[in-house]
C-alpha cells in the first residue's frame, strides 16, 4: 500500500485560493496586454459570439462600401465623358450653324458646306470615342447595352446593281427592309437661270448644255466657263466639265489681206495688181476688196486657210467683175491673186481691208457625254463687265434618279434633275434619312446609267447582332442580405443612342443641316438627360456608402463594447489581486509553521 502525501486542511485552503488568485492574475495581465478582456469562446462564450455577429456584419458593410465607393468612380468615369460629349455636340452645332451662312449656290458655298460636313463627321466620330473610352473597371454606362443595327447587301434582291456601291444603313435604331431602285434616261441639261447668268456675265449668245450622260464615262460635275482677254486682243475661253477641259482661242485680229500694183497701166497695157491674204484666219473673219469702185467680199469658214480663202475672193471677182474688163488669176499655194486689166479697161482702183470676226459659233462634246454649245460675240464681250472676263458654273441636270423605300411603304427620292439644295443626286455618298434610320448609297455616275435604263433595284437588310440588355447596367448592393440594391442602367450616348447621324449628302440640301441641327438638338437633351439620371443615382449610392460606414462603426463600437478590456479597471484588478496573492502566499507560509512546529520536540 502506496503512502499519499496530503496536505492538512489550512495549507490546501491557502493553496487553493492562491492558485485561483494567480489564474485571475494571468487573465488580467493577459486583457492589460491584448486590450481585450475576452480573447475567446471560453472566456463568455456568449458575448464571445455575439461580439462575432458584430463585427462580421460590421466587416460585411465595409466590404459593400468598398463596392460603393467603386461604383461612385464608375459613375464619375461617366460623368466625365458626358461632360466631353456635351462640348463636341456643341462644336457639331457651330459647324452646323456656319453652314447656315453658306447656302449659296455658288462654288465657294459648296466647298465650304463640303469642308463644314467633313469637319462635322470627324467631331461626331469623336463623340464615339469618348464614349466608348468612358469605361471603369468593366462597366461602361455611356455605351448603353452595345446593342447595334448592322446592314449588308442582300444578294438574293439584285445587290449587284452597276454605278450603286456601297449601300449601307447608318444610325439604326431597328432591323429593318429596304429596297434602292435606280430609273432615268441620263438626258442632259442645265439650269435654265445658269445659262442666262452666263450668257450676260461672259457675254456669249445661244449657249446650250445637252447630250446624254455616257455609260462608261458619265458625270454630274458642274460646267464651267472662263473667259480671258484684252479688248481689241485675243480671247481666250476655257470649258470644264469636271476634270475634263478645253481651251478655245478667239479673235486673234492677225488676219490680213494686203494689195500691191504688179505693173501700172500703159498704152496697150491693162494695170495688173496683187492682192495677198496672211496671218491666222478664223471662222467670221471678214476680208473685202473694194476693186474698180466695187465691193467684193468674202467672210472666213470655220477651218478655213490662206489658199481656201483667196479661192474664195477670186470666185466672187470672177462672179462680180467679169464683164468689167478685169481678169482674176489665182496662187492658192501662196495665198496670192493676181488682178489685170484688159488693154481697153487699162487702169483701176484697188483696196483691200479686213474685219476681226464679231462671232465665234463654239461646240465642244466631252467623254461623259455632255455637249456645251454657245457663240462668242466679241461686242457682247467688250460691253459685258471685265470685258467679259471671269467665270461661271452651270449647274448639271442628269436625269437620273435613285429611289430608295423602306418596308413600311416610306419613300426617299434623290433625282439629278433637281435643283442643288433640293434632294439633288450627285456623284459620291448620297443618303435617304428615314425614321428608323438612314441608307447611305455610293453613286458612281460612270456606270450608273446602264441601271437606270434597266430599272435595276437592289435590296439592303439589316440584323441586330449585340450582346444581352442590362450588359454594361451597374448593380450595387447595400446590405448584406442583398434585399437593397440599386441597378445603374448603362445609357446609349454614342452617336446611334443620340441619333447623331453623320452628314448627309456634304450638306448640298439645307433640309439635310436643318435635320443635323434637329438631330443636335435631340443628342444635347439625351446628354442631359442621362446626366441628371447618373446624378440622381450618385447621390444614392454617396448616401448609402456614408451610411453603410458609419453603420460599421457603430457596429464595431457595439462589438468593443463587449470584447475590450478596460485597462484602468484591469490594473486595479491587478493590484488588487497582486495584494491578494500576497496575503494568500503569507496564510500559508503560516499554516505550515504550525508544522515546523513539530521539530522542536527534537
Amino acid at each position: 500500500m502506496v503512502d499519499t502525501f496530503r496536505l492538512p486542511a489550512g495549507m490546501r485552503s491557502s493553496l487553493l485560493l492562491l492558485q485561483s488568485t494567480q489564474a485571475k492574475v494571468d487573465r488580467t495581465v493577459q486583457a492589460l496586454s491584448t486590450g481585450y478582456k475576452i480573447n475567446s469562446a471560453l472566456d463568455n462564450p456568449t458575448a464571445w459570439f455575439a461580439a462575432r455577429g458584430l463585427i462580421h456584419r460590421a466587416d460585411g458593410l465595409t466590404s459593400l462600401k468598398d463596392a460603393m465607393s467603386q461604383a461612385i468612380s464608375t459613375i464619375k468615369a461617366a460623368d466625365k465623358g458626358i461632360s466631353a460629349i456635351e462640348s463636341l455636340i456643341e462644336q457639331a452645332r457651330g459647324l452646323a450653324v456656319a453652314a447656315y451662312g453658306s447656302l449659296d449656290t455658288d462654288e465657294a458655298s459648296i466647298a465650304t458646306r463640303q469642308s463644314l460636313a467633313r469637319q462635322f463627321d470627324r467631331v461626331r466620330a469623336q463623340i464615339d470615342t469618348i464614349a466608348y473610352d468612358s469605361g471603369y473597371q468593366g462597366k461602361n454606362l455611356l455605351a448603353g447595352s452595345g446593342r447595334r443595327v448592322d446592314s449588308w447587301r442582300d444578294p438574293a434582291a439584285g445587290a449587284d446593281i452597276a454605278g450603286v456601291d456601297r449601300v449601307r444603313v447608318t444610325n439604326g435604331s431597328t432591323a429593318r427592309n429596304y429596297s434602292v431602285q435606280v430609273e432615268g434616261s441620263g438626258a442632259i441639261s442645265a439650269v435654265a437661270g445658269d445659262i442666262a447668268r452666263t450668257e450676260e456675265a461672259r457675254g456669249l449668245t445661244g449657249l446650250t448644255v445637252s447630250g446624254h450622260l455616257d455609260s462608261g464615262q458619265g458625270s454630274f460635275a458642274d460646267v464651267t466657263i472662263a473667259t480671258g482677254g484684252s479688248l481689241g486682243r485675243q480671247r481666250t475661253v476655257t470649258i470644264s466639265d469636271g476634270k475634263e477641259a478645253r481651251a478655245i482661242r478667239a479673235f486673234d485680229n492677225s488676219q490680213s489681206l494686203t494689195a500691191a500694183v504688179a505693173t501700172p497701166a500703159a498704152a496697150g497695157q491693162g494695170k495688173t495688181a496683187t492682192v495677198t491674204v496672211g496671218g491666222v484666219i478664223e471662222a467670221g473673219d471678214t476680208f473685202q476688196l473694194a476693186i474698180a469702185g466695187r465691193a467684193v467680199i468674202y467672210k472666213a469658214q470655220e477651218g478655213d486657210t490662206s489658199a481656201e480663202v483667196t479661192a474664195g475672193l477670186a470666185g466672187r471677182i470672177a462672179a462680180d467683175l467679169a464683164l468689167s474688163g478685169i481678169t482674176v488669176n489665182t496662187d492658192a499655194a501662196s495665198g496670192r491673186l493676181t488682178l489685170a486689166g484688159s488693154a481697153a479697161r487699162g487702169d483701176f482702183t484697188l483696196a483691200a481691208t479686213t474685219e476681226n470676226a464679231l462671232t465665234r459659233r463654239v461646240s465642244e462634246t466631252f467623254s461623259s457625254g455632255t455637249v456645251v454649245a454657245f457663240t462668242l460675240d466679241r461686242k457682247r464681250m467688250e460691253a459685258a463687265v471685265n470685258a467679259g472676263n471671269g467665270t461661271s458654273v452651270l449647274e448639271k441636270n442628269v436625269d437620273v434618279r435613285v429611289a430608295v423605300r423602306d418596308d413600311l411603304g416610306a419613300s426617299v427620292v434623290r433625282d439629278g434633275r433637281s435643283a442643288r439644295g433640293e434632294g439633288k443626286l450627285a456623284m459620291g455618298e448620297n443618303a435617304f434619312t428615314f425614321a428608323g434610320g438612314t441608307v447611305r448609297v455610293t453613286v458612281n455616275p460612270k456606270t450608273i446609267l446602264a441601271s437606270a435604263l434597266k430599272e435595276a433595284g437592289s435590296g439592303v437588310r439589316t440584323q441586330v447582332s449585340a450582346p444581352p440588355d442590362g450588359a454594361n447596367d451597374l448593380t450595387v448592393i447595400f446590405n448584406d442580405n442583398r434585399t437593397s440594391t440599386l441597378t445603374v442602367e448603362a445609357q446609349d450616348l454614342t452617336t446611334q443612342g443620340l441619333k447623331l447621324d453623320a452628314a448627309a449628302n456634304g450638306w448640298m440640301d439645307r433640309a439635310d443641316i436643318d435635320r443635323a441641327m434637329a438631330s443636335l438638338d435631340f443628342a444635347k437633351a439625351t446628354a442631359r438627360g442621362a446626366a441628371q439620371m447618373l446624378s440622381t443615382n450618385l447621390n444614392i449610392i454617396t448616401t448609402r456608402e456614408t451610411y453603410a460606414r458609419e453603420f460599421a462603426d457603430v457596429l464595431v463600437e457595439g462589438a468593443n463594447k463587449l470584447l475590450l478590456a478596460d485597462r484602468n479597471e484591469e490594473a486595479a484588478k491587478l493590484l488588487m489581486l497582486q495584494t491578494r496573492q500576497q496575503l494568500g502566499i503569507l496564510t500559508l507560509s503560516l499554516a505550515a509553521q504550525s508544522q515546523r512546529s513539530i521539530l522542536q520536540l527534537f
